[in-house]
């Protein structure tokens, strides 16, 4: 799910995979892997998407750590 949540909100925000990759310094094939779940986000770059995708913490929950949240 988390992986669809992320491409969903960059195409909300007209962003680019490249543009993304470029804005936290690593290579569009790195950021293609994240986005698609075949490697996992450093927490700096977590944080970089989600100030740039104006991400709530439900949508950084499962995006980038995939459990749920204790209420």
């Amino acid at each position: 799910m988390g992986p669809r949540i992320l491409k969903s909100k960059r195409v909300l925000f007209d962003l680019t995979q490249e543009e993304i990759a470029k804005e936290l310094g690593i290579t569009i094939k790195s950021y293609n892997a994240k986005e698609n779940g075949k490697r996992e986000f450093t927490l700096d770059e977590a944080k970089k998407i989600s100030s740039l995708l104006k991400l709530n913490l439900n949508e950084v929950n499962d995006i980038f750590f995939n459990s749920a949240i204790s209420r």
